[in-house]
């Protein structure tokens, strides 16, 4: 199990980067092949992400994984 903290600062990042992208939770979730309540979940800490989400929703939003995985060490950095 993920730590609080990274679980919630996967969320806060993943949130701020759709937001970003001026994408709704279906669009990002359709475009990542994914059911809506999975974002939904990912974006409240509901649910912890695979390894594989955090790539496919990277690719999905046209950010390099390191820069993702980059903001989300940051984002928990500020805590």
């Amino acid at each position: 199990m993920l730590p609080l903290e990274l679980k919630k600062a996967f969320a806060l990042v993943l949130k701020e980067i759709r937001e970003e992208k001026k994408l709704s939770q279906e669009k990002l979730a359709e475009k990542c092949g994914f059911h809506t309540t999975i974002i939904g979940r990912l974006e409240t800490s509901q649910r912890e992400p695979k390894i594989s989400t955090v790539f496919k929703i990277a690719d999905s939003v046209e950010i390099p994984i390191d820069v993702f995985m980059k903001r989300i060490d940051e984002k928990r950095q500020q805590n």
